[in-house]
């Protein structure tokens, strides 16, 4: 039996839909069966969800463009869409939710900082799993955290967390991007964070998500550096958040720095 632990999971609009431009329902029910069986183990489980401007762009009738207000549009009509899924979803295995937006400037001011640490841990404290999105809708350049993969690495640090699970559309961070090299392989574990590691992290695979590979190294950096362990993984394989607990879990696995 492990420990009790809180588990971050950190889902990108590419895992959500499957690479399409709807959501997923289907493949989000099995992800929120694997986060159940977590919570039956005794853990904790906050979850960072990606996924409100693409649950909006399916809400709209006419087509819409892609400027950020065209996105702060979608966010607005999206979130609410995105959170119902959610909570119907874990309604099937008798779990609520609770919605949290945020964001920079909600973690920069000290005062706003600890309302949103008290909310998460009141959150936690009612076995409530937490679903966490930036505030899209109204951020703007000057307070957005700027991707999902970065506020995850903040939320891990709000809740205390254990791990944190980046969920993309890769099976984990490889020595060349897979997708140009066939020679490219995957990297199961990862000490250090360098330049070279920097270098291989390319650009973001799809034009449904904001976040890449390179933010995902970012926001690693951030959580082990406050002794979380880090794991990017494909959202899309088998029982992945189940596995994380295990002692080789699947993608690649950032250790927490040493003290």
């Amino acid at each position: 039996m492990h420990r009790a632990q809180v588990i971050v999971v950190k889902l990108g609009t590419s895992v959500l839909t499957g690479g399409t431009d709807k959501l997923d329902k289907a493949h989000m029910v099995e992800l929120v069966r694997q986060c159940s069986e977590l919570k039956k183990q005794g853990h904790q489980v906050v979850m960072v969800s990606s996924g409100a401007v693409a649950a909006g762009r399916e809400q709209l009738i006419k087509p819409c463009g892609r400027s950020i207000i065209d996105k702060q549009m979608l966010a607005a009509i999206g979130q609410g869409q995105l959170i119902h899924i959610w909570q119907s979803l874990f309604a099937l295995y008798g779990i609520n939710v609770g919605q949290m937006l945020l964001t920079r400037a909600d973690l920069d001011d000290r005062d706003r900082y600890l309302n949103a640490r008290d909310t998460l841990t009141a959150l936690l404290s009612y076995d409530v799993v937490p679903i966490i999105n930036e505030n899209d809708a109204v951020a703007t350049s000057e307070i957005k955290v700027g991707d999902n993969d970065n506020l995850s690495a903040l939320v891990g640090i709000l809740c205390g967390a254990d791990k944190l699970l980046l969920l993309t559309d890769q099976k984990g961070l490889f020595t060349a991007d897979p997708r140009k090299d066939p020679n490219a392989e995957l990297i199961k574990e990862v000490k250090t964070i360098d330049d070279t590691l920097r270098k291989i992290a390319g650009g973001s695979g799809t034009t449904l998500g904001t976040g890449g590979m390179a933010t995902k190294l970012q926001a690693a950096d951030i959580a082990r550096r406050a002794g979380i362990e880090v794991i990017i993984a494909a959202g899309s394989a088998p029982n992945v958040i189940f596995d994380s607990l295990s002692a080789e879990p699947q993608g690649t696995r950032f250790l927490p720095c040493a003290e």
